[in-house]
C-alpha cells in the first residue's frame, strides 16, 4: 500500500480537470451524516436536458476517497461539472459552473482542517483559470462561443467517445467497489486509459473547431483543460520512482502523455 503522500500525488496525475475531484481519504467528523446528506441531494438524480450516457459523478469522486468533510462544499460544484456533459447551452451552464466554484472555494476556505487543499486546488486550477485567472477573455469570446460550441462539443464527442468512456468509468464494476469502499485509486486507474484515448481524441478536435468558428478560443479551453496536468507532470516529476513506475505500469502509454512536460508544451503547439 502507498504512503497517503505519494497517494496524493497518484491523484492529482489521474484526474480530468472539470470532470471529476479527487482528496485523500480522510477520517470521520462529527459532520459526516450531514455531509453525505447534503452532497447526495446533488448527485443521485439524473440532471434534466443530459444526453448522452450518464456519467455518476458521486461515484467516481468516493472511488478516489473524497472526504465527507469536503463533500458539503464540493456538491454543487460537482453537479454543476455534470450539467455540462449535455453539451446544452454550455455556456450558460459554464457561469454557473463558475459560481459553484467560487462558492466551494469560500466554503473549503472555512474548513482548513478538511483535506490536503493543494491536491483539490491542483486538480480544480482548470477552472481556477478560466472562471477566476482569464475569465475576461473567456467572456469576450462568450457571444461567439454561445452560438458554435454546442455544436462542437457533440460533433467532437460524436468521433471521440469521451461522455461513453467516462460514464463506462463511472459503472465499471471495480470502481463502483472502490466506491464503497471509501476509494481505491489503483482500481480507479487501471479503467483510464481508454479514457485518455478519448480525451488525446477531443483535445484537437475542439481546439480546430473552436479557433474556426471564434478565433483563439480553442486555445483558451486547451490552455484552461491542460492547467491540472501542468501541476501533476510536476508532482510527477518529484514523486519517488516506485511511484513514477507504478503509475507508468498502471496507466500505460495512453495515459502517460499527459504527464509530461515536453508533451504538455507540444500541445500548447498544437500538436498532439
Amino acid at each position: 500500500m502507498l504512503p497517503r503522500r505519494n497517494s496524493a500525488a497518484l491523484c492529482a496525475l489521474v484526474i480530468l480537470a472539470g470532470a471529476v475531484w479527487c482528496a485523500l481519504p480522510s477520517s470521520s467528523t462529527s459532520d459526516d451524516a450531514q455531509d453525505h446528506h447534503e452532497y447526495a441531494a446533488h448527485h443521485d438524480h439524473d440532471v434534466a436536458g443530459t444526453n448522452g450516457p450518464n456519467v455518476n459523478v458521486s461515484t467516481i469522486l468516493n472511488a478516489v476517497g473524497t472526504p465527507y468533510c469536503m463533500r458539503r462544499c464540493i456538491g454543487r460544484l460537482a453537479h454543476a461539472a455534470k450539467k455540462m456533459l449535455a453539451f446544452n447551452e454550455t455556456t450558460a451552464r459554464f457561469q454557473d459552473m463558475c459560481g459553484a466554484f467560487v462558492a466551494a472555494k469560500e466554503c473549503l476556505d472555512k474548513r482548513p482542517g478538511c483535506g490536503p487543499r493543494h491536491v483539490y486546488d491542483a486538480v480544480t486550477s482548470g477552472m481556477e483559470y478560466t472562471c477566476v485567472t482569464k475569465r475576461a477573455s473567456f467572456d469576450r469570446i462568450e457571444p461567439c462561443l454561445r452560438e458554435h460550441l454546442d455544436d462542437i462539443l457533440t460533433t467532437c464527442d460524436s468521433s471521440c467517445l469521451l461522455r461513453g468512456n467516462l460514464s463506462a468509468l463511472s459503472v465499471a464494476p471495480s470502481v463502483q467497489m472502490a466506491s464503497t469502499m471509501g476509494g481505491n485509486l489503483l482500481m480507479v486507474a487501471k479503467h483510464l486509459p481508454p479514457f485518455c484515448t478519448a480525451v488525446h481524441c477531443a483535445m484537437p478536435c475542439i481546439l480546430t473547431r473552436a479557433n474556426a468558428v471564434c478565433p483563439l478560443s480553442g486555445w483558451l479551453m486547451l490552455d484552461s483543460v491542460l492547467q491540472p496536468f501542468d501541476k501533476a507532470a510536476a508532482l510527477f516529476d518529484k514523486a519517488p520512482e516506485l511511484v513514477r513506475q507504478l503509475v507508468r505500469e498502471q496507466l500505460s502509454d495512453k495515459c502517460a502523455y499527459l504527464f509530461d512536460v515536453k508533451s504538455l508544451a507540444e500541445m500548447r503547439k498544437g500538436k498532439f
